[in-house]
C-alpha cells in the first residue's frame, strides 16, 4: 500500500507541476526607446510575456523608398523579463539600462554582449533613461526616487561602470507624474538633456533642460503612444509603441 501510495502522489505531483512556457513570440510587442548609430536606428521590443528563456530581441531599423522606417534584422539578446530597456551610443557599441533590474548591458550592434554590470546606486532610485555624453566621452543615467516621486538624479559615469560617478545631481519636477510614468527615457545633445515623461494632466511632454538643469521648453506630445527619443544629427525622432519611428522636430 505505502508503494502504490507513493507512486500515486508521485503521479499527482507531476501533474501538478507547472508548465514553464518558453514560448517567443515578439510580433504583437511594442518597441521601446532608441538610438541611431552608422545609419540604422536600434530598440528593443518591450516583453511583457512573463515567459521564460530569451524573450528580448535587440532590434535594428532602415529607411525603405517611402521614406519609413522598418525592422531590418532582430537579433536575440538572451534575456527576459528586464521591462523597459533605455538605449544609447558611444558611436561604436550599445548600451541598454534596464528599469526593472537596474542593469548596463554593454553590446556591439549585433547583440553580442560585452558586460551587464550594475550602477553603484541605492535601490530607491530606479532608472529613467540612459544616454552618451561625448564631451568626457561618458554615460549619463538618469534615475527617479521612488520615496519622492517628482525627484530625479542625474549621474555622469564611466562607461564600463569602473569609476564612481564624477557628477551627480538631484533636481526636482513638480509639474511631473508622480504614479507609474514620470520621467522614463533621456537623450543628450549639444550641452542640453531631452526627456520624455508625463505631466500630472497624464499628457505625454518632452521637456528640455539646459546643462545647468534648468528647464528652457516644454512640449505637450499629440501622440501619447510615444516610448522613445534620440538624435540623429541635429533631428530629434520618436519612437511609437507599434514600431513606428518618426522625425520630431531639428534643435
Amino acid at each position: 500500500m505505502k508503494k502504490i501510495l507513493l507512486i500515486t502522489l508521485f503521479i499527482l505531483s507531476c501533474e501538478d507541476s507547472p508548465v514553464i512556457d518558453t514560448n517567443k513570440n515578439t510580433y504583437y510587442d511594442d518597441i521601446a526607446d532608441i538610438t541611431y548609430l552608422n545609419g540604422y536606428f536600434f530598440s528593443t521590443n518591450y516583453d511583457l510575456s512573463t515567459n521564460a528563456g530569451s524573450q528580448i530581441d535587440l532590434l535594428t531599423f532602415e529607411m525603405n523608398s517611402d521614406s519609413v522606417y522598418y525592422i531590418a534584422d532582430n537579433f536575440d539578446l538572451g534575456m527576459n523579463g528586464q521591462g523597459y530597456l533605455a538605449i544609447t551610443n558611444d558611436g561604436t557599441d550599445l548600451y541598454l539600462q534596464s528599469k526593472n533590474s537596474f542593469l548596463i548591458i554593454k553590446c556591439s550592434s549585433i547583440g553580442e554582449k560585452a558586460f551587464t554590470r550594475w550602477d553603484t546606486i541605492t535601490v530607491n532610485w530606479q532608472p529613467a533613461g540612459l544616454a552618451y555624453q561625448s564631451e568626457n566621452d561618458s554615460l549619463l543615467a538618469l534615475y527617479r526616487n521612488l520615496d519622492t516621486l517628482n525627484q530625479y538624479r542625474v549621474r555622469t559615469i564611466s562607461k564600463d561602470l569602473s569609476i564612481e560617478s564624477s557628477k551627480d545631481r538631484i533636481f526636482q519636477l513638480g509639474f511631473i507624474d508622480t504614479t507609474s510614468y514620470g520621467v522614463y527615457t533621456l537623450a543628450y545633445n549639444n550641452f542640453s538633456f531631452y526627456m520624455l515623461g508625463v505631466d500630472t494632466t497624464m499628457n505625454d511632454i518632452l521637456i528640455i533642460l539646459d546643462n545647468e538643469l534648468n528647464i528652457t521648453e516644454i512640449d505637450t506630445l499629440p501622440d501619447s503612444t510615444v516610448v522613445g527619443l534620440c538624435f540623429k544629427q541635429n533631428d530629434l525622432y520618436l519612437s511609437y509603441r507599434d514600431k513606428r519611428i518618426e522625425k520630431w522636430k531639428s534643435y
